[in-house]
């Protein structure tokens, strides 16, 4: 029989299976499909391109090397990174932290990663770059700003290099030994947070105790990446616990937002930075006494 078929011209095969499909058919159906193909992938694109600059450039080919990450990231990023056995410094620096009171706004994105509502207004934005501007200039020993590294742009915070700081007193100041930093961020950078114009969200990496604190409080999730290792590449490019920081909707979530800065600033340099901005019903460990509360 199948030898009979084989020695059919197309058209009586076609008569004798009559549930094969024909060529027109076939033609038809793979065009349909492709042209549908195209359209999603290129809404993709659109949506990927309108999330604006950040880590990766906005091309396609920085569109297909975001589809690629895609396929390594967290199945839930609202779960808590993971505890290790060697922390460094042992404990969080937030204590407590009062709940956000809004829902959780909307997140898109990788690279860029970024909160789609809730953006408030630009004199919020103003505020929290003067509250951060603040707590540089309070610790001018420890921290400085820059361009990111993770974004390559926008208002990042750093751990202070000692050699590169006027006063190499700072030495004194830092839980370890050595000119870096405790924790590694990007690129052995010492990056504490940036801060993003579009969405007035940022990124920040926090000791696993304040990662799930935060998180737990409604203030944060962790980026997709984050602590998420990727075939090819050999590494994770994200710390673990590396997380979004939702955009403050006032000043008094500037306050809790900037202490959530200041966690930062204890997990990647082991440092105790001084508050400029009291945040409500929070409470942090101090480094030199009993925990510090901010009324």
């Amino acid at each position: 029989m199948a030898a009979y078929a084989s020695e059919q011209p197309f058209s009586q095969w076609t008569t004798t299976f009559p549930l094969a499909i024909s060529p027109y058919l076939f033609y038809s159906l793979l065009t349909i499909f492709l042209i549908l193909g195209c359209f999603v992938v290129l809404r993709d694109y659109y949506a990927f391109l309108a999330l604006g600059p950040g880590g990766t450039p906005s091309n396609f080919l920085g569109y297909l090397r975001i589809c690629y990450l895609s396929l390594f990231t967290l199945k839930d990023p609202l779960s808590p990174p993971p505890p290790t056995r060697e922390e460094r410094p042992a404990d969080g620096f937030l204590l407590r932290l009062p709940p956000r009171q809004h829902p959780r706004p909307s997140v898109a994105g990788i690279a860029p990663h970024r909160q789609t509502d809730q953006k408030p207004p630009a004199h919020i934005y103003h505020l929290l770059r003067i509250a951060l501007h603040d707590l540089v200039g309070n610790n001018s020993k420890l921290l400085r700003t820059g361009n990111s590294c993770f974004e390559k742009h926008g208002l990042a915070l750093f751990l202070c290099l000692c050699p590169k700081c006027p006063d190499a007193e700072c030495h004194a100041q830092l839980l370890h030994k050595g000119p870096t930093h405790l924790n590694a961020t990007c690129s052995d950078s010492g990056e504490i947070c940036h801060l993003h114009p579009s969405d007035s969200a940022m990124h920040l990496t926090l000791h696993p105790q304040d990662a799930a604190l935060v998180i737990s409080q409604g203030w944060a999730e962790r980026h997709p990446l984050a602590g998420c290792p990727v075939l090819g590449i050999g590494k994770r490019l994200l710390p673990e616990g590396f997380v979004m920081v939702y955009a403050p909707q006032d000043e008094v979530q500037i306050g809790i937002v900037t202490d959530i800065v200041r966690a930062a600033g204890w997990w990647v340099g082991g440092v105790g930075l001084a508050s400029t901005t009291e945040g409500e019903g929070v409470l942090t460990r101090s480094t030199d006494g009993p925990p510090s509360m901010s009324a």
